[in-house]
């Protein structure tokens, strides 16, 4: 923690960043082989499935990052305190309440997977794939849960280089069992789920062998669970829930919205879309990951020259990344679409139309992704969670509603653009607001919380 407090910020973020990105990076290509491999070899039906099954995804992705990045915050903040039994105390509590939770989701799905799979949206000849894949992948929830709530914890403990090997692997576990099970034993949305929860295995397997290294400073305590811990966990990582809850919401939204306008060839093509866009959103993830720790740490310590520092750094790279990905959206988008089908004259006509509309939000999206991390990290989880309520869902549904009216299927595309641009602008207004109560901090690093803390 020292180091955090006293070294090189450039060089703190670079040691972060590579492995955090790396990491998350290889999540995004399992997903994005995953839809390939669905796409061309199940078909577009196989891709209406699998859009189905997002919301699914991130009910498991969002408890865990509760957990995770909520716990994980507080407990460095309080390590930057130099309060190393109160960030083992945050540090059970997470892991359990993670087990505990997965158990009941298992249960739940196992015992309402028919109606769980219509209320997603299932209909027509999508339903017998929906309910393979989502049948095979209830039982692997506890290997999708834990490893979000353990990653964040086992990042700021200054171990990143773990949670890329691990995620790393599992891309590479995931490519393969997906052509075993898909292409040579022709095993469809149950070959590619189960494909998907062996990887997860072997991600959480690699995450565990943290706890045996010379790094680890991570301790269990034997005690009663605290409401109040439990409470600064949830209250902290309250916004990374919202987030990713309100993803599969939208989601949702999107896919009615789609089917209702264009049948299911408009929802496959926003499948393809769409895995394309969570690629860019894990990038964009890893950065603002990188930078919680150095956030947080300094935060605690009172070192607010520092967290400037690592707020501009982390906007800059964010910034670079959302422009370079549209125009690479703009100038190879038949390239990109031919990657996941062939010989769908109409799916490929629609998703063309659609891909340059949708990630012309790029910039906007990584930038408050950053600023959102950048608030959730000093514990001002108040803005952090209403930037992500309004542009990750309120945004949203404002734009699929009035959008369509004036620009038909075209404004569906539109509407992340609509809803990232408005967020980012009142981003930068709490921002303002911010340095303004703490511009004597960010001038002269002083000893002390900042004043704003709302």
């Amino acid at each position: 923690m020292e180091k955090i407090k006293n070294g090189s910020i450039s060089k703190l973020f670079l040691g972060y960043l590579i492995p955090s990105v790396t990491g998350t990076l290889s999540i995004g290509i399992l997903i994005f082989i995953d839809t390939v491999f669905i796409g061309r070899g199940i078909g577009s039906l196989g891709l209406v499935a699998l859009n189905t099954v997002i919301p699914a995804y991130t009910l498991y992705s969002s408890t865990g990052m509760l957990l995770g990045i909520g716990g994980a915050t507080a407990a460095s903040v309080d390590a930057g305190r130099g309060d190393y039994e109160g960030r083992n105390r945050i540090f059970t509590h997470s892991v359990i309440l993670a087990l505990l939770l997965g158990c009941i989701y298992i249960v739940a799905q196992t015992m309402f997977l028919d109606e769980i799979s219509y209320f997603l949206g299932a209909r027509g000849k999508a339903i017998p794939m929906t309910q393979d894949y989502l049948g095979i992948l209830s039982k692997f929830t506890l290997f999708y849960l834990v490893p979000h709530c353990l990653n964040a914890f086992i990042r700021n403990d200054g171990n990143p280089q773990v949670s890329m090997m691990g995620m790393v692997l599992c891309g590479i576990v995931n490519i393969i069992l997906d052509y075993i099970f898909i292409f040579q034993m022709n095993w469809g949305m149950k070959g590619a789920a189960l494909a998907t929860g062996i990887a997860q295995m072997s991600y959480t397997a690699v995450l565990l062998t943290h706890f045996r290294s010379k790094k680890n400073s991570l301790r269990f305590q034997r005690s009663k669970f605290e409401i109040l811990v439990i409470q600064r966990i949830i209250k902290v990582g309250l916004p990374s829930f919202i987030n990713e809850m309100s993803f599969g919401a939208v989601v949702f939204a999107f896919n009615y919205v789609f089917l209702r306008m264009g049948g299911d060839t408009a929802v496959a093509a926003y499948s393809i879309i769409l895995n394309i866009n969570i690629l860019l959103y894990l990038l964009f993830l890893g950065i603002s990951q990188a930078s919680q720790p150095l956030f947080s740490v300094n935060y605690g310590g009172g070192l607010h020259g520092r967290v400037l520092e690592t707020l501009k750094l982390s906007t800059l790279i964010s910034g670079l990344l959302g422009a370079t990905t549209i125009m690479v959206t703009l100038m190879y988008t038949k390239q990109i679409i031919g990657i996941f089908i062939k010989d769908n004259v109409e799916l490929m006509r629609i998703t063309g139309e659609g891909m340059p509309l949708f990630f012309s939000a790029s910039v906007f999206m990584g930038l408050n992704i950053i600023l959102s991390t950048f608030y959730q990290s000093i514990e001002s989880s108040a803005v952090s969670s209403f930037i992500t309520t309004m542009r990750s869902c309120v945004l949203m549904v404002v734009g699929l509603v009035f959008l369509p009216k004036f620009a038909g299927i075209k404004g569906v595309w539109m509407t992340p653009l609509f809803a990232e641009g408005i967020a980012f602008f009142l981003s930068l207004f709490f921002l303002k607001r911010y340095f303004d109560k703490n511009k004597s901090s960010f001038e002269k690093p002083v000893s002390g919380m900042p004043v704003y803390n709302k």
